[in-house]
């Protein structure tokens, strides 16, 4: 039975995060053994966007730098990376790390700040969606991962944990090329579980201290949750993770595409949870993400691709937009042009991955949900 624990973590005050680390690697006297001295370790953080630390968009540089401090403590030297939505060059990097805190964490924890942005592409011999990867350099050719998402809600896969956070070892714009080859969020989630089989992380640490609700992974709106959550089995804890949010973990498609490989049941009751009890800490009133994702996922796959479309948000630029082009740049069809000063979607090509969403800067992009789909809510 994969283990997961949970330790009350009330705000990012540096030694409360580190005590919280420490009291769930405790639960885990394994961890020590995961990481050897000398060894290069990624800690992948989700750095989706150059935002700062209390738009709960990235994970927190304080948990960063404790995980940090814990690797050199074990003689290992720990590389913060990730490969952000959009433009993945060394200037890009730079801007980003500072931003979100991570140049600091990096100071703090004794850590390096990675800036290697060659890929490769790999194979992956336990690939069922796909046989062969794009990967960063950084993560191919790290001695070990320890995986550190930020727990928030997501356009496309509802939730947005472990698993989906290492979607980010895909570099920059390639990051499109996957959801056009993988357009249904079924098969994108597959993939993702493919992605997360050939790293394998040897640690999980979610920062769900501050969390997203509604429409995240970068519209949304913090959420207080006090929590770390930790595990050597990252798939058991998203099961947890969905359940401290009060979501049936398989309607999280990474868990029930998981679950679908035989790499877990998706039952949080065959999860040991350790440290704080599950019920006392479950979050009440959470809003999901208002996509429509999860009408279209209950229709059968002989109904027409139209029948299921007017069941989904349409993304299209508000009075916020300035024109940037970040949406068009990384639309996996090239549905989005920008005309007279405003980004303009042509629903006919959309695929409905929220890529625009998701990573606009200015938080633009609005979701607009059709008649029948309000009306599906509604009931």
């Amino acid at each position: 039975m994969s283990r997961v624990h949970i330790a009350p973590c009330p705000d990012y005050d540096p030694a409360r995060v580190e005590d919280a680390l420490h009291a769930s690697l405790e639960a885990f006297p394994e961890a020590p053994a995961l990481i050897r001295a000398g060894q290069k370790v990624l800690l992948k953080a989700n750095l989706l966007q150059p935002q700062p630390p209390d738009k709960a968009v990235t994970t927190h540089p304080a948990l960063v730098a404790a995980v940090a401090r814990w690797v050199t403590g074990l003689g290992a030297t720990p590389i913060i990376a990730d490969s952000p939505g959009g433009l993945f060059n060394v200037r890009t990097l730079r801007h980003l790390y500072q931003v979100t805190g991570m140049a600091q964490a990096a100071t703090d924890g004794g850590a390096e700040l990675n800036y290697d942005v060659s890929a490769l592409q790999v194979a992956v011999p336990e690939g069922r969606a796909t046989h062969t990867l794009d990967a960063m350099r950084a993560a191919v050719e790290a001695d070990a991962i320890i995986c550190l998402p930020k727990l928030k809600t997501h356009g496309l896969t509802l939730v947005t944990g472990a698993v989906k956070n290492l979607f980010g070892t895909v570099p920059g714009l390639t990051k499109g090329a996957y959801h056009a080859r993988f357009p249904t969020v079924d098969r994108f989630s597959a993939m993702l579980i493919d992605n997360w089989l050939y790293y394998k992380p040897v640690l999980t640490v979610m920062d769900a201290v501050v969390g997203m609700q509604g429409n995240g992974p970068s519209g949304g709106d913090p959420c207080p949750i006090g929590l770390l959550l930790t595990s050597t089995d990252g798939i058991a804890l998203d099961v947890v993770a969905a359940a401290v949010l009060g979501v049936a973990p398989l309607s999280v498609p990474t868990v029930a595409a998981a679950a679908r490989r035989g790499l877990s049941s998706g039952r949080v009751e065959d999860v040991q949870v350790l440290g704080a009890h599950l019920d006392s800490v479950r979050v009440r009133g959470f809003r999901l993400p208002h996509t429509g994702m999860a009408h279209g996922r209950v229709i059968p796959a002989i109904v027409p691709r139209w029948v299921t479309d007017q069941l989904l948000a349409s993304p299209q630029a508000g009075e916020r937009c300035t024109a940037c082009g970040v949406c068009e740049q990384n639309c996996p069809v090239h549905a989005i042009e920008i005309v007279d000063g405003r980004a303009r979607t042509d629903l006919r090509r959309c695929i409905h991955c929220f890529c625009c969403h998701e990573l606009c800067p200015e938080n633009a992009v609005q979701l607009r949900m059709p008649l029948l789909a309000k009306l599906l809510d509604r009931l």
